[in-house]
């Protein structure tokens, strides 16, 4: 069985920090708290202010970090050498490791929790009035995440449409075994969309 429903940046939630500011667009269990740590997934967009910045370590998460505007260089374990990503790129990492990051930019961000769940992400860019698929479902129960980072886009789940305005969510959920069923996303707007699909599949033991 198959559930979704639109998620607006009135429900969203914003925390500040020493370099910015973040914005939690999705958290399970809902009544999770970043803060306790109790979470099995979450995903936020954060504002980075400052040049240089130290990220928090969380041993128990695989992130996957990609910049929405600007460029950004990661830097592992006191490594030398970055890894340095261009805007909608994606790189995943162990929440455990040492990270600090270089850049002014706009960011996107997945956690997931080890031993309950894992996750991929990718970038999406849907012209004006062209339209792309997606398929949700599977073997495993799984949420699948969809946010407008820019632009207007329609969404069509099972028959159901609704209008994704810019940083407009969509949250798909499905149970174990559920049959794929086909999202369309289509360009409503003046402009390009670029959207950020996440998906989180659970171990079948959780």
């Amino acid at each position: 069985m198959m559930k979704w429903k639109k998620i607006t940046p009135r429900e969203f939630v914003i925390t500040r920090w020493s370099g910015g500011k973040t914005t939690q667009i999705a958290i399970d269990p809902p009544e999770a708290d970043y803060a306790d740590r109790n979470f099995h997934f979450r995903l936020s967009s954060a504002t980075v202010e400052q040049e240089n910045s130290e990220f928090t370590v969380l041993p128990d998460y695989d992130r996957i970090i990609a910049p929405i505007r600007g460029e950004l260089s990661l830097y592992y374990n006191k490594s030398a050498r970055p890894v340095v990503l261009h805007e909608l790129e994606c790189a995943a990492f162990d929440g455990a490791w040492n990270t600090r990051s270089r850049g002014r930019v706009v960011d996107y961000n997945l956690m997931t929790r080890k031993g309950v769940c894992s996750g991929s992400t990718f970038a999406l860019m849907v012209g004006v009035g062209q339209t792309a698929s997606l398929s949700a479902g599977g073997r495993d129960r799984g949420v699948m995440l969809i946010w407008c980072a820019a632009g207007t886009a329609g969404i069509s789940v099972s028959g159901e449409t609704a209008l994704l305005s810019p940083r407009d969510a969509a949250r798909l959920d499905w149970d174990a075994g559920s049959a794929p069923e086909e999202i369309i996303l289509r360009g409503a707007g003046e402009e390009p969309v670029r959207i950020m699909v996440a998906r989180v599949s659970f171990l079948s033991s959780v």
